[in-house]
């Protein structure tokens, strides 16, 4: 055999040998993508602000409000000032972004409407039954009240429901504007169809 045939068959042979590494190649390949499990696939990915359950990062207790707790209605104090209990104890609780009328200050005299606005509070939430209350930034006032928004078991506001029927005007317990913005708009309708303290005829002196 002379030397150019000898060069000929190395050169078949490293080409036999290169197609065989690159066919077991594909077929290692082939055999370990078809063992993979199913599951290691990615799945969806969750839609921003959400947790890994899907549940929403702006939940109240994420912005440092505390959930909403069930009370019971004891005892209606005047238009924006309720006792429930909570818990077993008795709470008095400060209607959010409320203020009506004073009838129980000491050393000032009974307000104009302001009868009227404990007995619509009354009315709104008898004794015994249940509601909702929700929270805001601050929690108490400067008195030891609980400040909270108290809604009916139908879903209303108290404090919105009062200034509706003109027997309150909104206010802001800094920082705590969470409902002021309803109260102000039931305020305003209030005024504009001049209900209430806002009622000429009625003589108060509306702010």
């Amino acid at each position: 055999m002379n030397e150019w045939q000898i060069r000929n068959r190395r050169r078949a042979a490293g080409q036999r040998l290169g197609i065989a590494v690159v066919v077991i190649a594909v077929l290692a390949g082939a055999w370990v993508w078809a063992s993979m499990p199913d599951d290691l696939s990615p799945g969806p990915t969750a839609p921003e602000g959400t947790t890994s359950e899907g549940t929403a990062s702006e939940s109240t207790a994420s912005e440092g409000i505390r959930p909403a707790d069930r009370a019971v209605i004891d005892r209606v104090i005047d238009g924006d000032t309720v006792d429930v209990l909570l818990d077993g104890a008795v709470t008095r609780v400060r209607l959010l972004n409320i203020d009506t009328p004073e009838t129980k200050r000491e050393n000032t005299p009974i307000e104009c409407l302001g009868p009227e606005a404990s007995d619509f509070l009354a009315a709104l939430l008898p004794v015994g039954s249940t509601v909702s209350l929700e929270y805001d930034v601050e929690r108490a006032d400067q008195y030891g009240r609980t400040l909270a928004a108290v809604f009916t078991s139908d879903g209303q506001n108290a404090s919105v429901a009062i200034a509706a029927r003109g027997l309150g005007y909104s206010v802001l317990f800094e920082p705590n504007d969470r409902y002021l913005a309803d109260v102000e708009r039931a305020e305003t309708d209030a005024r504009n169809a001049s209900l209430g303290l806002f009622d000429p005829s009625v003589g108060c002196n509306a702010g």
